[in-house]
């Protein structure tokens, strides 16, 4: 296809393709089903932006990022392509009917998987010539990926209420028995396999082990004041992140921001920003924080609390040095912190009382449709009442003669037998002192380490406070007002 890079320059602006892009345009060019799995910061959307301009019809992208939707939205109406849309709950009620009665006319349609799930949205995206259904953060419909979401699990069937198009599935991290998920729930036959290693040999690795929390918060001190900026301090809970950037703040000369999902959606914005324009070196962020957000320079993550899981761990210390240059990955951990991810899985999940509950009232009721707002309002929160609407309507579904409690209780125990299997993974990872721990870590996702980088990780040797490096140095430039105003706004020079 001789003209590929005659429309990456007409439409995008670029002057080449990355590594892999072209090979997953290709093929989904020729309508091919296609499973991709490429590193953070690779370009994955214009995989999708490309195709969806070339061939005819309408493409439906489905991503679980409202903020990225909007982004991406914009920054394609500002490089002059204007037939591209967001349907999400940002949208207020007009916005959504213009968007809806205007449906035909976009090129690229942008959705959540939530929207997607409604019957008037599916059978006015059915009546269109669907082009391509492009689904990100594929990981997200599996239930043994790291942010399984139920939502996603429809994404299957309204793929064949399209006419079952061609299907592009997009993440940037996927174990091998993720991936066969991912291929099984989309529905996609003799898919073509993209994959691109998830090692970062430029990134560091170290797993430090202290005594207590308060040599943790040192050893953070000690890091801030020693690595090159910015950076990003990963933690387990909202409290932490504003005491521990309040700390940076008070004990350094750095500047420092809190962001988590308790703030609003002004505050977050704000922040991320700030951080983006490099106002904010220091951000102290739980995992709400990192994907969508396309920052190179990233020199930095520190893990201050671990990850329930290694898929988790590699997508987040890959946000750093995705500029090529020299960067650090560094996870402080303690004894001490052996009960809070625990926690946390216990609380990913209603309760046995709350199951209980629930299925009682929607028996009583005989409710033959419910929806999240009616088991929300029996008071669960928004991800639980998620999970019961999905198994409710499974248990519908099947011909199992459980009752609905017995059956959604055996799902919960499943899902927690794994979620706690993949803890025991990567706490596993952090106490081993014997093996390369980018070895061990590649295996994880079946992969062997080829070529060992130096620096590699504590195991082969490193510091435990690396000096300034040059390559770093090299790319923090001083950036002109003009710039970051138009950096600000989404607008290209």
């Amino acid at each position: 296809m001789e003209t590929l890079e005659k429309r990456l320059y007409e439409w995008f602006g670029y002057s080449s393709f990355k590594y892999n892009q072209r090979d997953i345009i290709e093929s989904v060019l020729a309508d091919e089903d296609v499973f991709s799995m490429i590193a953070t910061g690779s370009g994955k959307s214009l995989c999708y932006q490309l195709p969806a301009l070339w061939k005819k019809g309408t493409a439906i992208i489905v991503s679980p990022l409202l903020a990225l939707m909007e982004n991406q939205v914009q920054e394609l109406k500002q490089i002059g392509i204007k037939k591209v849309a967001a349907y999400n709950s940002f949208l207020n009620i007009k916005e959504k009917k213009r968007i809806l009665n205007r449906l035909s006319e976009y090129k690229m349609i942008y959705i959540s998987p939530e929207s997607l799930q409604q019957e008037e949205i599916l059978k006015q995206i059915s009546n269109l010539d669907v082009s391509l259904l492009a689904v990100d953060e594929a990981h997200c419909i599996s239930q043994w990926g790291h942010e399984f979401r139920t939502d996603y699990l429809k994404i299957g069937n309204a793929r064949e209420r399209m006419g079952n198009p061609p299907c592009l599935a997009l993440t940037a991290t996927a174990a091998p028995e993720v991936r066969e998920d991912i291929i099984d729930k989309l529905h996609m036959k003799s898919p073509v396999s993209i994959c691109d290693t998830v090692d970062r040999p430029n990134i560091s690795i170290q797993a430090i082990k202290k005594e207590k929390e308060e040599d943790k918060r040192t050893s953070l001190l000690e890091f801030t004041r020693n690595l090159p900026k910015p950076g990003m301090v990963y933690v387990g809970s909202r409290k932490k992140a504003e005491d521990l950037a309040e700390m940076i703040k008070n004990e350094t000369s750095f500047t420092a921001a809190a962001y988590h999902g308790g703030m609003t959606k002004e505050d977050r914005h704000l922040i991320q920003q700030q951080f983006l324009l490099d106002e904010v070196q220091i951000i102290c962020c739980t995992n709400a924080f990192g994907m969508g957000i396309n920052k190179p320079n990233i020199r930095f993550v520190l893990h201050f609390d671990y990850p329930k899981d290694i898929e988790s761990y590699v997508q987040e210390m890959g946000r750093a040095g995705r500029d090529g240059y020299r960067s650090s990955s560094i996870l402080l951990h303690s004894d001490t912190d052996y009960f809070f991810p625990r926690r946390i899985i216990e609380w990913e999940f209603p309760s046995e009382e709350e199951v209980h509950y629930i299925c009682h009232l929607l028996q009583a009721e005989d409710r033959a449709n419910i929806s999240k707002q009616t088991i929300e309002s029996y008071g669960l929160e928004d991800v639980h009442a998620r999970f019961m609407l999905h198994y409710w309507e499974e248990w519908r579904n099947t011909a199992e003669e459980h009752y609905p409690e017995d059956f959604i209780n055996m799902v919960i125990k499943k899902r927690k037998r794994w979620k706690f299997h993949k803890l025991s993974q990567m706490e596993n990872w952090i106490s081993n002192t014997a093996e390369c721990r980018r070895k061990t870590l590649l295996e994880t996702f079946g992969e062997c380490l080829r070529r060992q980088p130096n620096p590699c990780c504590d195991i082969c040797g490193i510091s435990e406070s690396p000096a300034h490096d040059e390559d770093a140095a090299a790319s923090r430039q001083f950036v002109p007002w003009q710039d970051r105003l138009y950096a600000l706004f989404h607008q290209q020079q």
